[in-house]
């Protein structure tokens, strides 16, 4: 007698999924793969909604979002696939990915620490007044070397001190030490892992953009060209009122001191003829 082995039926729902990630991955401009560390679901659902028209997320399992990535055979496909490490939402856009990640951190929240919790960035207590009273938790600020004294019957920090740095680990204790002080260091959100874009595969520190930083940038090289340019004489809409006005200047001081008279320095020259009279006056006297 011969048995015959049936062979598990695909489920529908799933190579719908797969087919759904393919299409969204060839059809849009952006694909980023988001952790989704300490996100709570009304953050999610608040995402969704306010930019329906412009985002598509999914949650997929990881197997059928490589089989998605594999399907779709777009650029670097192989590559992309590397970077589904571990189950990750699915954000589709036609922004770039540089848009896309400023979008994402104006959604951030800030969170109490909790024993576990990893540092998103540079943890600092600031200097001041704790309104803590002294006792038992003088301990806890010896504990991370704060340098506090005894301020009006409070415990106050004598400078600012680093606590933690991004990536460390935080200890139960110096979570419940930030939650008196009402310092909330985790943000929470939505954060791009990986990005693709074009056929090209952006890590997440490639589309960090501090916007500051930026600012401050663009502003002082402006600022070097503009002053270069004004010493070479390079005629630009931004440098030739500077150049009139320094020219103006320049001959309106030659004529001072020549006492050269034009209805632009009779009054200056009145005026220094006036200065010299009394300085005069003054040595005869």
């Amino acid at each position: 007698m011969s048995s015959t082995k049936t062979k598990t039926k695909f489920p529908q729902w799933k190579t719908d999924t797969i087919n759904e990630i393919s299409e969204l991955i060839k059809s849009n401009n952006t694909t980023a793969f988001c952790n989704l560390y300490k996100v709570r679901a009304a953050q999610l659902m608040q995402l969704r909604k306010s930019f329906k028209d412009d985002l598509k997320i999914r949650v997929v399992k990881n197997t059928l979002a490589k089989r998605g990535v594999n399907d779709s055979k777009v650029t670097n496909s192989d590559k992309l696939i590397e970077a589904v490490s571990e189950q990750k939402a699915f954000i589709f856009t036609d922004m770039d990915p540089f848009k896309l990640f400023l979008l994402l951190e104006k959604g951030k929240v800030d969170l109490p620490a909790r024993d576990g919790d990893v540092a998103s960035g540079e943890i600092v207590v600031p200097a001041g007044n704790t309104g803590m009273q002294p006792g038992p938790d003088l301990s806890a600020f010896k504990e991370f070397n704060i340098p506090t004294r005894i301020d009006a019957g409070s415990i106050a920090v004598s400078e600012d001190t680093v606590v933690a740095q991004e990536g460390d680990v935080i200890n139960s204790s110096l979570a419940a030490l930030l939650s008196k002080l009402n310092i909330k260091p985790i943000k929470a959100g939505v954060a791009i892992d990986v990005a693709y874009n074009d056929g090209l595969i952006y890590p997440a520190q490639d589309v960090a953009i501090d916007l500051d930083e930026y600012r401050t940038n663009l502003i002082g090289s402006f600022n070097n060209a503009l002053n270069f340019a004004l010493k070479q004489e390079y005629l630009t809409k931004e440098t030739v009122p500077l150049l009139l006005a320094e020219a103006f200047n320049n001959s309106k001081n030659l004529s001072i001191e020549s006492n050269y008279i034009t209805k632009e320095t009779v009054s200056s020259i009145l005026a220094k003829k006036h200065l010299e009279a009394e300085a005069l006056s003054k040595l005869v006297n």
